[in-house]
């Protein structure tokens, strides 16, 4: 008896845990304009003006044209990676109020007028 107590109370306590812990953060895309950018958080200009600010950390993902050959030349950051005025699509977690940027995708880089 005492050996299924001990091997039932570790399987009850497990199930009693709420199913949120076992849970992944839901990834949602987003995709807008980079109004600003620094190495810990982007703010872009979505769909109808809306802003939208991200945290962004070392965990960060970058893609587009070109940034593999920058990450080559040395450490890639948000600053160098992206700029203001590029149009981006952003995968984010919302962690309990707090948008984490996980990737950011560069689909186009600002034009720039030509002298």
């Amino acid at each position: 008896m005492k050996r299924w107590l001990v091997l039932a109370l570790p399987l009850i306590a497990l199930l009693a845990l709420p199913a949120s812990v076992f849970a992944q953060a839901k990834t949602i895309h987003t995709a807008g304009v980079v109004k600003t950018v620094t190495d810990t958080s982007l703010t872009i200009t979505g769909a109808g003006g809306k802003e939208m600010t991200f945290a962004m950390d070392s965990t960060t993902k970058f893609k587009g044209k070109g940034l593999g050959t920058k990450s080559q030349a040395g450490k890639l950051t948000p600053s160098t990676a992206t700029g203001v005025g590029d149009h981006v699509t952003v995968d984010y977690q919302d962690n309990a109020g707090t948008m984490h940027a996980a990737m950011v995708s560069i689909t186009s880089k600002a034009v720039t007028a030509k002298k």
